[in-house]
């Protein structure tokens, strides 16, 4: 089921939530939380399960669980003191006005009460840990069917901002997880399910490798974060403005650097250094053009 708030009949931005036998992964914002326990209506929902504790996978809980006040919540353990108090997550006014903000919820377990392991009559989801996205992030797997609800720990689209928060190693290593997994369908946070998804998850790996390699390669030549930004992206992107700087080239920029900072030999060799002035030839042609997926930005 896919959500978004829409202005004159457009969405702004998609999310997700789906229903395997009974069970309900994620809730969506709290701005679509009544269309949702609608589409529900004729639905049974016997338990829930969230993936984070961001505000357009939690938002719709509290209405969702008053509808199904018996059906038991799990969540990741790092996201419980989240969805008990929404405040921590320290929303600007976009991100409220976008999604709306989530409302208190008591009573959530975590995950390690079942083992990782969330059964239905039919089924038997594990969950991984997968964070990068956020520290708290976990995905689903059936291993039968070979299903990966993997939230946003995979994100369609070459990236062009990230916000502060999330990690690039803990990410490249989560898509190497979900990679190794050998899914057959992958059901991501925006509602675009791959049904070939081995490609697009090596994918986004050698994307975002390329991308911290260059970046590599640049500070090397001793170019600054600045200038960064102007050759790998031609500048900051729009949702730098209307974020008002919370997503950002820099902030992606940097999470290369921490990157690297953990990954790159430690004598500071590396082949084929970016030399000063103009835009060094070792860079790749795809590095100057960064497009994203418009249904995948997103928090």
């Amino acid at each position: 089921m896919r959500m978004a708030r829409a202005i004159l009949g457009r969405p702004l931005y998609w999310t997700a939530a789906y229903w395997l036998d009974g069970l309900l992964i994620d809730t969506g914002p709290r701005c679509t939380a009544r269309e949702l326990v609608q589409a529900l209506a004729e639905t049974p929902v016997r338990q829930i399960v969230l993936t984070h504790a961001h505000e357009d996978h939690i938002g719709g809980l509290s209405l969702v669980r008053e509808r199904y006040p018996d059906a038991p919540v799990y969540a990741p353990r790092l996201s419980l003191p989240f969805i008990k108090e929404p405040a921590l997550l320290a929303m600007q006014r976009y991100r409220q006005w976008v999604w709306g903000k989530p409302q208190p919820v008591a009573g959530v377990r975590s995950l390690d009460e079942v083992d990782d392991r969330v059964k239905t009559p039919a089924f038997t989801l594990r969950a991984i840990e997968t964070p990068g996205h956020s520290r708290d992030h976990v995905s689903y797997f059936e291993p039968n069917d070979r299903w990966l609800f993997c939230g946003d720990a995979f994100i369609g689209g070459r990236d062009t901002a990230w916000s502060t928060e999330p990690d690039l190693f803990a990410t490249i290593s989560s898509l190497r997880t979900l990679a190794s997994l050998r899914p057959e369908r992958l059901f991501p946070g925006s509602g675009r399910v791959r049904r070939t998804p081995l490609p697009d998850l090596q994918g986004k790996i050698g994307d975002l490798t390329q991308l911290a390699n260059e970046v590599l390669k640049l500070e090397a030549g001793g170019y600054k974060v600045a200038e960064m930004v102007e050759m790998l992206f031609a500048g900051e992107p729009r949702i730098h403005l209307w974020t008002m700087g919370h997503f950002s080239a820099a902030n992606l920029i940097e999470a290369c650097r921490s990157f690297n900072a953990l990954t790159a030999p430690l004598d500071g060799s590396q082949s084929s250094p970016a030399l000063r002035p103009g835009r060094p030839d070792n860079l790749t042609d795809s590095s100057t053009k960064r497009s994203s997926d418009p249904d995948d930005i997103r928090r």
